[in-house]
């Protein structure tokens, strides 16, 4: 009895006390040249769209779940190249979902069509040159991300925030315990995340180079203290990766004088 009794005290001492929120979880998603993320929030969302033939792989995927296509809430494009923004418009036409883009990739998605790649390696050049199908079915994002957006109206503790680097709108999703969905910003791996995924290292191609290295030191720079990394190609890298992969040192903490 009194074991009974001092339990109901605790419980009634525990009301109104502040609970640790459950971590959202996060599915990886491998489809035939790419990635995308499935976040299971109160309805769920995705990150990346993968390419055009990938949708019956994305649809078991999914139902290994218990999700269906109709159920997703958003999308959330990193960048509108063709193997991550491939099924947007179809699974917009079936669910309704809301498409989320960043505003220098829009006019990429309204054609349907990749910009014009720059390679940063010879494998980049043979990619381009023999394997990549550049078309899509072409969409129009619900939001255009300019800067950046709170995440919470989907059920997620983070934000997007627009990077140009990869491409002209290319988004990172930052969630608030420290994880962040990079796109193509950079590569796990070698051939596309085939061997060695969890390395990190310079993606094939960049339409700004510099910007998106500095993109990738603003990153590691962030009060957040991101510890890892989800890629479109291979991965998840954590932060010692991302740091040896681009020959960076562990950055001063902001508000800290370098010593």
């Amino acid at each position: 009895m009194l074991r009974i009794v001092l339990g109901a005290l605790a419980a009634v001492l525990m009301l109104g006390q502040p609970t640790q929120a459950a971590e959202l979880q996060v599915v990886p998603i491998k489809l035939g040249i790419s990635n995308v993320f499935l976040l299971k929030a109160v309805r769920p969302v995705l990150v990346d769209a993968g390419a055009k033939n990938d949708m019956p792989a994305l649809e078991a995927a999914l139902g290994t779940q218990g999700v269906k296509l109709e159920e997703l809430a958003a999308v959330i494009v990193t960048h509108a190249h063709s193997d991550h923004a491939g099924l947007a418009a179809e699974i917009k036409r079936r669910s309704g979902a809301t498409l989320v883009l960043g505003e220098g990739d829009v006019g990429m998605a309204h054609d349907g069509h990749n910009d014009e790649l720059k390679p940063t390696n010879l494998m980049a050049r043979i990619l381009k040159r023999f394997f990549i199908d550049p078309s899509y079915d072409a969409f129009k994002p619900d939001v255009q991300v300019q800067g950046e957006i709170d995440l919470t109206r989907f059920g997620i503790a983070g934000r997007a925030v627009q990077m140009p680097g990869h491409t002209a709108g290319s988004l990172v999703v930052l969630l608030d315990d420290g994880r962040a969905f990079v796109g193509d910003m950079m590569l796990g791996g070698w051939m596309g995340g085939a061997v060695f995924a969890t390395q990190a290292g310079e993606h094939y191609f960049q339409a700004d180079l510099a910007r998106n290295r500095a993109n990738i030191a603003a990153l590691l720079r962030l009060p957040l203290h991101l510890k890892t990394f989800y890629l479109g190609h291979g991965g998840p890298v954590s932060r010692a990766s991302v740091l040896s992969g681009f020959d960076l040192s562990e950055p001063v903490a902001l508000g800290q004088a370098a010593k």
